[in-house]
């Protein structure tokens, strides 16, 4: 398995809508669920967001993000980077308990 990176960086927000939303959040749930997914998140200055994926290959992020709602919609666009990690906090969720 390998280990991705992703950067989605706003391109043309004026096309975000309700129905493209929705369509995003229930694409983005199904990997989700698979277990491909860990984290997810806007940015800070909310100019796109970033997630970690794990997949087989970059072919299949890049296939991934080429049916995403938002690039589909020329909305965002992304920027992939594949990491090998060597240290794991054995509870993430709780160390991302106070950022909300």
């Amino acid at each position: 398995m390998k280990y991705f990176v992703i950067q989605g960086m706003l391109k043309n927000s004026d096309e975000m809508t309700d129905t493209i939303m929705k369509e995003h959040i229930a694409y983005t749930q199904k990997v989700m669920d698979a277990g491909q997914i860990l984290m997810s998140g806007l940015k800070g200055d909310m100019s796109g967001g970033l997630f970690l994926m794990k997949a087989e290959s970059l072919e299949e992020v890049e296939q991934y993000l080429h049916n995403e709602p938002f690039y589909k919609g020329g909305i965002q666009e992304y920027a992939i980077t594949e990491f090998m990690p060597h240290y794991c906090n054995e509870n993430p969720k709780e160390w991302f308990d106070n950022a909300q």
